[in-house]
């Protein structure tokens, strides 16, 4: 992280925080008109801070990547708390290692089984959660 460029933190932080904020920002005042909305950010356990002691190989490596998830799932938990009491949820899901370009053709993962999560916290009832962090439909740490 201390070698990285500058721009390629920026440019990390713009798509990865200030996108997910800017949506959220445009999205949640006509979800609170209707009284009901949902918001699946797209996270990585990459960004969790159990990623340090159970990831300590990925020292120096993707930290703008990293910081950019950890800012994304702090904004999950503050848009969460912003609108707690309404019909609306915002969450943040680790879709796990997927078949993308990003997780390689042998991550163990097919698309489908990656969105899984989020497709199931973009359907939540009125009883779902809110504000939290999940991977294969169960509550991860952050």
């Amino acid at each position: 992280m201390l070698e990285v460029d500058d721009s390629v933190v920026r440019q990390t932080l713009e798509t990865n925080f200030f996108g997910a904020l800017h949506l959220i920002q445009a999205a949640v005042p006509l979800m609170k008109k209707h009284r009901y909305g949902r918001i699946v950010n797209v996270s990585s356990g990459l960004g969790t801070y159990q990623a340090f002691d159970v990831l300590p190989e990925l020292k120096g490596q993707s930290g703008a990547y990293r910081l950019s998830k950890a800012l994304l799932n702090y904004l999950t938990r503050l848009a969460a708390q912003e609108v707690d009491g309404r019909e609306i949820k915002i969450n943040a899901v680790c879709p796990g290692s997927v078949r993308t370009d990003m997780g390689g053709e042998d991550a163990p993962l097919s698309v489908e089984e990656g969105a899984d999560t989020a497709v199931w916290l973009a359907l939540i009832g009125a009883d779902g959660p809110n504000g939290g962090f999940f991977r294969y439909r169960m509550k991860a740490e952050w």
